[in-house]
């Protein structure tokens, strides 16, 4: 009997086949949850690594890191609430990105302070060609006005406080998980990271779904969801569970 997994978001199911089960290490710790922070990367818990191997070591863990960015990012665009894509800058050339989080938090206190605690955001930071941090954001239930008034107010410039913000209104549209998957997989693997997070984000977005579950568990799963042709469809070989499979399925309108 093999492992089965099933990650669900938005219109999308995708499925994860194994060989074999997974193992069970003596010893492993329990409830301690991979973070996208970076840490403190080490080659033996003594010696700092130099940029240039903690990037090759966020390069081999870069492609799965996207994945997971990407889901999370699709599972909130339900086309029912379309975000808000926000650009913040600075007009100083701010090229700490740990000066550059306590910013932005100030910024969000700032808009619940104004607008109530109900919005969702994430938001990745990039580096400009001067070296300046700036972040690219999607925020969710806002209100209208923000968005409508801001040419005129400029309000949320005023809360952000430190620069320029592009404001433009989106239509929810899947390929906006793409875009910021983008910038995170570039800020990835820059050094200028290391021991700074990926990107960060609010406790209340929705969360694609996973479970593990039997053979006999992911035909009648797939059955109830009434999907038909998998998308993507891709065998590969893995160390430890044998043969693996990865499907993507999209969910029928009727089905959602």
């Amino acid at each position: 009997m093999g492992y089965n997994k099933i990650i669900r978001y938005a219109d999308i199911i995708e499925t994860y086949t194994y060989d074999r089960q997974l193992p069970i290490r003596s010893g492993a710790r329990r409830g301690i949850s991979r973070r996208n922070a970076l840490g403190s990367l080490d080659n033996d818990g003594d010696h700092p690594l130099s940029p240039q191997e903690f990037e090759g070591k966020r390069k081999d863990n870069a492609m799965r890191a996207s994945m997971v960015f990407r889901r999370l990012v699709a599972a909130n665009l339900d086309g029912a609430h379309h975000p808000l894509l926000l650009t913040l800058t600075y007009k100083d050339n701010e090229t700490s990105l740990k000066a550059g989080y306590k910013d932005f938090g100030s910024f969000i206190q700032a808009l619940r302070y104004k607008y109530g605690k109900v919005f969702r955001y994430i938001a990745v930071p990039e580096f400009q060609k001067r070296g300046a941090v700036h972040f690219h954001a999607l925020f969710w239930d806002l209100p209208d006005s923000v968005f409508e008034t801001e040419r005129q107010t400029r309000t949320v410039a005023r809360l952000w406080g430190h620069g320029f913000v592009y404001m433009k209104m989106t239509d929810g549209n899947q390929r906006l998980s793409s875009y910021l998957t983008k910038y995170m997989a570039k800020s990835f693997t820059d050094h200028r990271l290391m021991n700074q997070k990926a990107y960060v984000r609010s406790r209340n977005l929705i969360k694609p779904v996973i479970a593990s579950v039997s053979n006999f568990g992911l035909d009648a799963f797939l059955d109830e969801a009434g999907v038909g042709t998998p998308e993507i469809d891709k065998s590969y070989a893995t160390h430890w569970l044998g043969r693996g499979r990865h499907r993507i399925y999209k969910i029928s309108d009727e089905k959602l």
